[in-house]
């Protein structure tokens, strides 16, 4: 990390950057004032030139997310090198995988512990380390977490994504439970929040797949009701900006 960075940069950590939302985030956060640190399985290389030509910091990390212990253990190290001081630091738990889809009947540990570790396991562990490493750097804390409309109501054939993002939910909660007593300038304040059916791979995914609400989607897309990940990506950016963030912890984009 550059050394002397002023105090007003707001540090962004971002994962499963390297396409979808997670990709649309870091445009959306190419800002002056800001730092950002991506992090994802794959390299998005039209996306790293673009950061580079904003000016914005950014900083590219590849990471197999599904791993909890060694993605804790490399966001720790992340965030221990940084020696200046933010003006805020926020971890984007965007990464998530949809697959598998089908009948409960058809679950297996094979695919069903790879999906949990992914979509609830490592977003705990990050934000465990998250929360430890940055507590020396006085200044507040955000976690906001890409939930799903998912966890809130049951999707036939979703059970496994429907159950992480359930789970998730209850996480976010349970980190503002557990840190409601800090002071302002050390605050944690932790959002769930759902984006809406967004047009991105884990939509194609969808689509392709054999469940009794398929042909939901399908129409969704061929009647172009599907929400740009760009527009997604620039109202979560500014929600993040929202003085009154971490009030309503279950969310949802759509209702701002």
């Amino acid at each position: 990390m550059t050394t002397g960075t002023p105090r007003s940069t707001h540090l962004y950590i971002v994962t499963g950057a390297s396409r979808g939302l997670g990709a649309s985030l870091v445009r959306a956060l190419l800002k002056p004032g800001n730092r950002i640190i991506g992090v994802a399985r794959s390299r998005n290389t039209d996306l790293e030139r673009e950061a580079s030509a904003s000016g914005v910091p950014v900083a590219w990390h590849l990471q197999d997310l599904s791993q909890p212990g060694p993605s804790a253990g490399w966001l720790a190290s992340v965030l221990e090198a940084v020696d200046d001081a933010p003006a805020s630091v926020t971890l984007i738990l965007n990464a998530g995988v949809v697959e598998p889809i089908g009948p409960i009947t058809e679950l297996h540990d094979n695919t069903l512990v790879p999906h949990l570790q992914t979509n609830l396991v490592t977003p705990m562990t990050m934000t465990g380390a998250f929360i430890d490493a940055t507590a020396r750097l006085d200044c507040p804390r955000k976690v906001l977490a890409i939930s799903s409309g998912a966890a809130r109501n049951p999707v036939p054939g979703w059970s496994a994504y429907c159950a992480g993002k359930a789970g998730l939910d209850m996480f976010i909660r349970s980190v503002n439970a557990e840190y409601a007593g800090l002071a302002d300038d050390r605050s944690v304040r932790a959002v769930a929040l759902a984006p809406g059916v967004v047009d991105t791979g884990m939509q194609e995914t969808i689509r392709g797949a054999d469940f009794a609400q398929v042909q939901r989607f399908r129409d969704l897309k061929a009647n172009d009701q599907l929400a740009s990940p760009d527009d997604v990506a620039q109202r979560i950016a500014a929600y993040l900006e929202r003085a009154d963030f971490g009030k309503t912890e279950l969310d949802d984009i759509r209702n701002y």
